[in-house]
């Protein structure tokens, strides 16, 4: 990837090929996409009530 940057009133940008851009927006997407899965997830299991402790559970289980 060829990388070039350029400086305008202080401020410093990057140049990259169009093709190179393209991909990286598409890795992007593709983790945006993931981190909606993990929040989607999180909602789920908060709705759900508040988790029990290990040993409650294993006392419950009769596994204690």
């Amino acid at each position: 990837m060829t990388v070039q940057t350029v400086k305008l009133s202080g401020k410093e940008f990057v140049i990259v090929p169009k093709k190179d851009f393209r991909r990286l927006q598409a890795q992007a997407e593709q983790i945006s996409a993931q981190d909606r899965g993990d929040v989607a997830e999180v909602r789920r299991r908060k709705a759900l009530g508040p988790s029990q402790p290990y040993a409650k559970l294993r006392q419950k289980l009769g596994l204690a």
